[in-house]
């Protein structure tokens, strides 16, 4: 019978290569022989989230949190990856896709400014998802970050895809400005934003603070 420690690291090498059913399994494993196991419990937790499993990994967090036993590090994740299940779960209760597709957004933010890329991408793609029909639809604001977020994981076909989307579909001169400005297509970058500060949007400043929202990341 594999050790405990030899579970762990099994199922850490995949999640490393996104083996999140098999991932799981190991920590179901682990946690057949000790149901009080506060890391599986919060690894556990992490990865349900990959399948959707928003009520499960708040029981797994939860259980983690009031162990009292969890580091200080995996509980101030697991405490962050709980809240934002909530906030989740909150928008879905709304039954609003307008809610729903800004509460991904956030998260995705969120998680950008950690440097969790991968999570950052999933995010935005719910929110792509989940905004047909809405402004940020027509702007096109999120398929402006989503571009960014793939050249954070090397995915630069994606990237490329995304932005050329920007430039095409959106109907706002800034974010197709960042676009071209993102591919290193300079001159055409002022033209828009040119274009950009004679514009109503400008003036009634609608764009810029959802640009800034990953300028430090970027």
């Amino acid at each position: 019978m594999a050790s405990k420690n030899t579970n762990l690291t099994n199922a850490l090498e995949l999640a490393k290569k996104y083996d999140y059913a098999n991932v799981e399994n190991e920590f179901d494993l682990l946690l057949s022989s000790n149901q009080n196991d506060v890391l599986s419990l919060y690894y556990r937790g992490c990865t349900r989230i990959h399948f959707n499993k928003y009520q499960l990994a708040t029981v797994n967090f939860d259980a983690a949190i009031s162990s009292l036993n969890l580091s200080t590090k995996h509980e101030v994740q697991a405490l962050y990856q709980r809240g934002y299940i909530q906030c989740l779960n909150r928008a879905k209760e709304n039954n609003s896709n307008n809610v729903i597709h800004k509460t991904h957004f956030s998260i995705g933010t969120v998680h950008a400014t950690l440097g969790k890329n991968e999570q950052t991408l999933r995010h935005f793609n719910h929110a792509i998802k989940n905004s047909r029909d809405s402004t940020e639809d027509t702007s096109k604001i999120y398929y402006l970050h989503r571009g960014r977020a793939c050249a954070f994981c090397a995915d630069f076909n994606g990237a490329r895809n995304d932005l050329n989307i920007v430039i095409k579909e959106s109907n706002d001169p800034l974010l197709r400005g960042c676009a071209h400005n993102e591919l290193d297509q300079h001159d055409q970058a002022i033209k828009e934003f040119d274009l950009w500060f004679e514009s109503d949007l400008r003036i009634n400043n609608i764009s810029r603070p959802l640009v800034e929202t990953l300028d430090d990341h970027a």
